[in-house]
């Protein structure tokens, strides 16, 4: 069975001719003919009934008839669909972004909905453990970490950004520091940390792995929205990624100077799997928000 078949059949039926609705469709009388019986031929019954003058529905085809007609419609409105998909006015994008990477979204975020309004986000702030598994799932379109590919062959990995751990705080209270900080000097302030398994703070411990130094911790979270809050009205300082404070006034960041404090932002796919036209232009405009630092699509 072919559309194009219920797409004759519905016609002549309309019309109750054979050459009407050959004019109407543009294709000679015999061709229409011949697809209608081939249609009947194969679900074995006499759709139409006809005579020299006259073409009716039979019993058979007036049951057939509304049921041809929805098929019909329904394939026209797919068509539709995928072109609304094609044009970006429907469907659907989840994401999944670690909790360091999480402040970063809200400018992309408010400019994909202005271009896209009609497309649902879904936005998921997790463990990048949590998250890689998702991805894996197949419950996510788009992953966003910092630091490095999440060790599986099943998943490829771009780098975003290039990016460094930063000592943050408030400029009154980093004047004077430098352009860099070592990492003993990091025992000088007192400190609001992100919690263990964020990843700024697993970047830290692989910067203070072998090193002798004992921080002066004072606070943990896991929130580095509230973090970046507590360190804006407190003489605290933190430690996260330069880009965590680049839609923040009032912030001054510091690198870390050591070779381990690489921040480098990424973007993963599950590999083999569709890529939505939406994650890529959700990439794009990601990537227009860091451009001050930018490494384009270059493979891990």
């Amino acid at each position: 069975m072919e559309l194009r078949q219920l797409k004759y059949f519905v016609e002549v039926a309309r019309l109750g001719s054979f050459s009407m609705a050959s004019k109407a469709l543009f294709i000679t009388q015999s061709t229409i003919s011949q697809q209608i019986q081939k249609l009947e031929e194969e679900l074995g019954v006499e759709l139409l009934s006809r005579d020299t003058r006259h073409v009716v529905l039979s019993d058979y085809g007036e049951q057939f008839y509304p049921c041809a007609v929805q098929v019909l419609e329904e394939a026209r409105a797919g068509v539709e669909r995928i072109r609304d998909v094609n044009a970006l006015k429907i469907g659907t994008l989840s994401i999944g972004a670690t909790y360091s990477f999480g402040p970063l979204l809200k400018r992309t975020v408010q400019d994909f909905y202005k271009q896209f309004p009609n497309i649902r986000l879904n936005l998921i702030i997790t463990s990048k453990e949590e998250l890689r598994q998702k991805l894996l799932d197949r419950e996510l379109d788009l992953l966003l970490t910092y630091k490095s590919p999440l060790g599986d062959d099943r998943i490829e990995s771009h780098l975003l950004f290039q990016s460094r751990l930063c000592l943050i705080g408030r400029i009154d209270e980093l004047k004077g520091v430098g352009k860099e900080v070592s990492v003993r000097d990091l025992a000088r302030f007192p400190l609001a940390l992100p919690s263990r398994g964020l990843q700024a703070r697993d970047t830290l411990e692989d910067v203070l792995f072998a090193q002798n130094v004992n921080l002066d911790i004072r606070l943990e979270i896991n929130s580095v929205r509230t973090l970046l809050d507590l360190v804006a009205n407190t003489p605290l300082v933190t430690i996260l990624s330069e880009e965590s404070i680049q839609q923040v006034q009032g912030f001054e960041a510091v690198p870390i100077a050591h070779p381990d404090g690489r921040m480098d932002g990424c973007y993963h796919y599950l590999k083999g799997a569709y890529h939505k036209m939406a994650a890529q232009k959700f990439i794009e405009l990601l990537k227009e928000n860091n451009s001050f630092n930018q490494a384009f699509s270059t493979v891990l």
